[in-house]
């Protein structure tokens, strides 16, 4: 822990970092770095509260225990590393236990170090209240990983429709996974934009760098096999059929409230019949388009071998929204727009909606499906806290103190000791 003299050194030094006199930030590139670690935040009363959302005691000290080492092996990496340009300061998070796999409560904590670089305003050397260069850790969450699908009124896609009870139905969970990223592998690192293809000191680019970091020997992921996809479309056309009866009833209830008095209100009445015309035009045959897609999921599942089904469900790899006109009456005017999401093809679209399944990806350059393996995350329901995964991203722009930074904790930062955390 430091002592009470570095920390006023610390301060010193942010002091003096402020008065200085200067004509540009470039020449303050040299100036000694200094590094503020989490113990020593800068705001005692904010640090009281980091993992206020991690709930018991018990949760709270294995989140900053390890967060605190991870802190260190960043510390270690920069053992011969001259840092300059900037004052690195670090901070934990923590949030709620959140269900993993559909059954597994996990707790998730963050590190999160900035660095403040110093820059030159008004011929006075300031340390920047922003930064753009950060490296972060998150525990038992990947960020940058998201399902393969979204859904309006996601009420209806509960486990139990209109229930919040924080589960989702399979084809909610599936996630789009680019091999790129080294998810299961463990090893490497994802970068989402090439440094190649930003211009040397452009600030306004962000890039970042990846690792995920999964238990040795398991599996974190694993793929969604085609049968698995099939009967999730089964289960998703039930919530659609749930989802649509709702939206017609309520057009009706609200056109029948319009339209109950058409003596009294004679205008207010032909609105309600329009009313009730226009807005079920947007479900024209909802329920036969239903029972047409459900038959052909139903067909595959039936008519194909169980190796065929067990085989990964490779999907398209974009997910597109289809709009078309639909006229519902004769006039220029008598029609409505039509949104349809989640199908391969617009014919498809408009043939039998979302989600119609019309083959599968193999050959045609999709993406494989995956889904939370629910073996990895055993004994997470005794212990939340434990790492089971953890994600580390390194953020920087393309100057000297980016470059250098990224670089060096790319070559020296101890990713086994990383692994050896998850076992």
């Amino acid at each position: 822990m430091k002592s009470i003299s570095s920390l006023i050194t610390i301060f010193l030094l942010v002091q003096q970092v402020n008065a200085q006199i200067c004509q540009s930030s470039k020449e303050l590139e040299a100036l000694p770095g200094k590094q503020i670690d989490a113990a020593h935040w800068e705001w005692p009363q904010e640090k009281a509260h980091w993992f206020d959302e991690l709930g018991t005691a018990a949760n709270k000290a294995t989140a900053n225990a390890l967060l605190t080492r991870i802190e260190s092996l960043e510390k270690q990496s920069r053992a011969n590393y001259n840092l300059t340009g900037c004052v690195l300061k670090t901070a934990f998070s923590g949030k709620a236990p959140a269900m993993m796999a559909g059954k597994y409560p996990l707790a998730s904590y963050d590190l999160n170090m900035g660095c403040y670089e110093y820059i030159c305003v008004k011929n006075k050397m300031k340390v920047n209240g922003e930064y753009q260069i950060v490296f972060r850790a998150y525990v038992n969450r990947y960020p940058g990983l998201e399902n393969a699908f979204s859904f309006p009124d996601e009420a209806y896609y509960y486990e139990t429709p209109k229930k919040y009870n924080g589960q989702f139905i399979a084809l909610y969970n599936f996630i789009k996974m680019d091999a790129s990223k080294n998810v299961n592998s463990g090893r490497g690192f994802y970068q989402d934009i090439p440094e190649s293809s930003v211009k040397e000191g452009d600030r306004s680019v962000y890039m970042t760098r990846h690792w995920y970091v999964t238990k040795p020997g398991m599996l974190l992921f694993v793929p969604v096999t085609r049968k698995e996809y099939l009967e999730a479309l089964l289960v998703y056309y039930e919530r659609e059929r749930l989802l649509i009866t709702d939206k017609i009833k309520e057009i009706e209830t609200e056109s029948a409230g319009m339209m109950k008095d058409p003596q009294k209100y004679p205008r207010l009445y032909e609105d309600g019949k329009r009313n009730l015309v226009v807005k079920k035009a947007r479900y024209p045959d909802w329920q036969q388009k239903i029972e047409a897609k459900k038959a052909i999921a139903q067909k595959a599942l039936k008519e194909n071998t169980a190796e065929w089904l067990a085989q990964p469900a490779v999907v398209k790899p974009k997910t597109e929204t289809f709009s078309w006109k639909s006229n519902y009456g004769p006039g220029p005017n008598d029609s409505v727009w039509i949104d349809t999401y989640c199908a391969d093809t617009k014919e498809d679209a408009q043939k039998t909606g979302s989600f119609t399944f019309s083959g599968f990806w193999d050959d045609k350059g999709g993406v494989t499906l995956y889904k939370y393996n629910p073996g990895y995350f055993k004994g997470a329901e005794k212990n939340p806290a434990k790492p089971y995964m953890i994600a580390l991203t390194y953020r920087y722009v393309k100057t000297t103190l980016g470059k250098n930074l990224v670089e060096n904790f790319t070559k020296n930062f101890d990713f086994d000791a990383i692994r050896n955390m998850l076992e």
